[in-house]
């Protein structure tokens, strides 16, 4: 019975944390914020060190006895090595030592006899450790609940320490309060998740640099696992220096998202702002890449033709609002909106109206077939044999036949851009020659106010026969413009979110200031379309977005009404999950630092970015390993989930093994 007995007290949640032979010393001061622990070096090795910034827990009670413990005492106080202290001794022993080097003779001091006696080495092997409180595990309902702080102390009261190793450790890091757990049940279920998707690990515990004793076999290596909901509709940093696994950390959560989609049976779109390629291309150094991992599921875009991606660019005389939107940015950044024509061109409309309206969808059709002709004026290149079709009537083509000298073909029937120039050069002349407007068949006139401006871009003269710069002006949008696109870039790569596909935007090539300004406006897309749908009270698409290089696009002087911030400030209500890695922690928008829920931090290079990064959680007891420690893939995790700071040496990501 005695071993029956013994069994259940170690089934008990609160007895799992305590290990005896990992015992490594004793409180002797603590108050509600920090802990002080006397510490001996033989514990210390039995419990294979105690390394900077390692877990340890206290209790009062003996294990072996839970039975008989008071319910006051069964509670184990979670703390974390912030450092060392000194005991009241120190400065004695510290004496001794100095007193014995300076009576040494031999380097490698006296072997034949001891250089201290038993009872001072026995003093000198004492030392303290500075800990801070993180919270204390108690029972309720027979459940392990964990309260963020003290709920009182007993300064008088005896508290084991113990180094957590293994399963201890094990239930420490993957800790998730009960009212979590329930909440990420309900947001599994409003996601149409209806059974349970357990944790996915996404590396082990590694609480230093220096790994050769905590981290020195296979089963020292405790995994850490993150809750699937975790990065869906939250935000998501991505915090270190260049060549430090950032990007491994995002591989590693399109990784969890994939397979969280794939075992929910749930679409989740994501789409990768990928600067340097790397998310699209395998390279010597990831021996993968996302695309090669899941080829029926991803869909590459760049700003370049090429094999196997799709183009950034819209087709300016397929997509016309877009491409005009585009044109008219660029004249007002070059300042080239001076003269009138320019200013009513400017402010052309190419919505198409109803099509029972005929009278205005004629003169829509007019207009538009006059655009596509100053887009080919200005030498953008058009889809292969593209033509035009507008309707003129009998009265319209015998005044513009008059004028050409020639032969034009009826519009109705459809023109080549280079009739279509031609013709509409001649209209405008005609327009003019008869000092009576060309008419309509109502009897209006035939060419409006906005459709003359066009003509007058596309002749690069005004009404009065004065020179204006007209198509000219157009030709630094040509960047942005292609002629083998068919469907509106940022509609086309929304669908693809929708359908649960990942995009990748390879950014590493092309013009800078054209992927910033195609990146926004995809991005703009994104949070406008979901926002749409979340206002006609229907329920927007799981998106998420990992963008790099964040302080250019969310930095710290940018308005929350710009596209980046409100997407990084609102997009979680519309269910737009965003992952933003950068170097500089201090250039992102406060606000949307303060509004992040996880964090995975690797190296930080100097001190005004670890003092910003340290006003958050607990992150300012890494400090310093955080400026010292540069090896890859050390990272500082913060999740939604997890109630403290874990540092994780993060896994490799490994395309054979996600293929499987």
């Amino acid at each position: 019975m005695q071993g029956i007995g013994s069994k259940i007290l170690k089934g008990d949640p609160l007895v799992k944390l305590i290990q005896e032979e990992n015992f490594v010393g004793w409180i002797y001061r603590i108050d509600y914020d920090s802990a002080q622990v006397m510490t001996n070096d033989l514990w210390k090795s039995n419990a294979l060190g105690v390394p900077h910034n390692c877990f340890l827990v206290a209790a009062s009670f003996n294990p072996n006895e839970f039975s008989e413990v008071p319910k006051q005492e069964q509670e184990v106080i979670l703390l974390r090595v912030v450092g060392s202290t000194k005991l009241p001794q120190d400065d004695d022993l510290i004496r001794a030592k100095i007193d014995r080097f300076q009576q040494q003779r031999q380097k490698y001091g006296n072997t034949s006899t001891p250089d201290y006696d038993n009872i001072t080495l026995n003093q000198m092997q004492f030392h303290g450790l500075e800990c801070r409180v993180l919270g204390t595990f108690y029972k309720r309902n027979d459940q392990l609940w964990l309260g963020s702080d003290l709920e009182s102390f007993v300064s008088a009261a005896s508290f084991n320490v113990y180094r957590p190793r293994q399963e201890a450790l094990k239930i420490i890091v993957n800790y998730v309060d009960p009212i979590r757990l329930n909440k990420a049940a309900e947001e599994m279920q409003e996601l149409g998740i209806q059974q349970p998707i357990a944790p996915f690990p996404i590396g082990t515990v590694r609480y230093t640099s220096t790994d050769r004793l905590h981290r020195n076999q296979d089963v020292e290596k405790v995994p850490v696992s993150i809750q699937p909901t975790d990065f869906l509709a939250r935000r998501t940093a991505v915090l270190g220096m260049t060549r430090t696994g950032k990007s491994n950390m995002v591989k590693q959560m399109v990784a969890v998202v994939k397979r969280v989609a794939n075992q929910g049976g749930i679409k989740i779109g994501q789409i990768i702002y990928d600067i340097n390629g790397e998310y699209a291309n395998a390279n010597q150094q990831d021996k993968g890449a996302i695309a090669d991992v899941y080829p029926n599921d991803t869909v590459r875009y760049r700003m370049l033709q090429t094999n196997d991606f799709e183009e950034l660019q819209n087709n300016f005389y397929v997509q016309l609002n877009e491409g005009f939107s585009i044109i008219r940015r660029t004249i007002l950044e070059s300042k080239n909106d001076s003269q009138a024509d320019v200013q009513v061109f400017l402010n052309t409309s190419f919505d198409e109206p109803d099509a029972q309206d005929k009278s205005a969808h004629k003169r829509w059709q007019v207009r538009v077939a006059a655009y596509k002709a100053l887009l080919h004026k200005a030498e953008f290149p058009a889809p292969t044999d593209y033509k035009v079709f507008f309707e003129a009537n009998q009265s319209v083509r015998d005044a513009v036949k008059q004028l050409a000298n020639k032969t034009l073909k009826d519009p109705k029937n459809g023109l080549t851009l280079d009739e279509a120039s031609e013709w509409f050069l001649a209209a405008r002349i005609a327009n003019e020659g008869t000092k009576n407007l060309l008419k309509s068949s109502s009897g209006k006139p035939w060419l409006d106010n906005d459709t003359r401006a066009i003509l007058n871009m596309l002749a690069k003269n005004n009404d009065n026969s004065a020179y204006i710069k007209g198509y000219g002006i157009l030709t630094d949008a040509k960047k942005y413009h292609s002629p083998r696109r068919s469907q509106e870039v940022g509609a086309e790569i929304y669908q693809h979110l929708v359908d649960g596909k990942i995009v990748i935007l390879d950014l590493s090539v092309g013009d800078p200031e054209l992927r910033q300004k195609i990146s926004q406006q995809i991005a703009s897309d994104i949070f406008s379309k979901s926002m749409a749908t979340f206002v006609k009270s229907e329920v927007p698409p799981n998106i998420v977005v990992y963008i790099e290089e964040a302080h250019n696009l969310i930095g710290k002087g940018m308005e929350l009404t710009e596209t980046w911030p409100r997407l990084a400030k609102e997009g979680a209500k519309y269910r737009i999950a965003l992952v933003y890695a950068t170097q500089e922690v201090s250039s992102v928008h406060p606000n949307i630092l303060s509004n992040t829920e996880n964090w995975f931090v690797t190296h930080l290079n100097n001190d005004r970015e670890i003092k910003e990064l340290a006003k958050f959680y607990d992150f300012e007891d890494f400090s310093r390993s955080l400026l010292r420690a540069q090896d890859v893939g050390f990272a500082r995790v913060k999740t939604l989930s997890s109630p403290f700071v874990i540092p994780v040496q993060i896994d490799k990501f490994d395309p054979a093994a996600q293929k499987q």
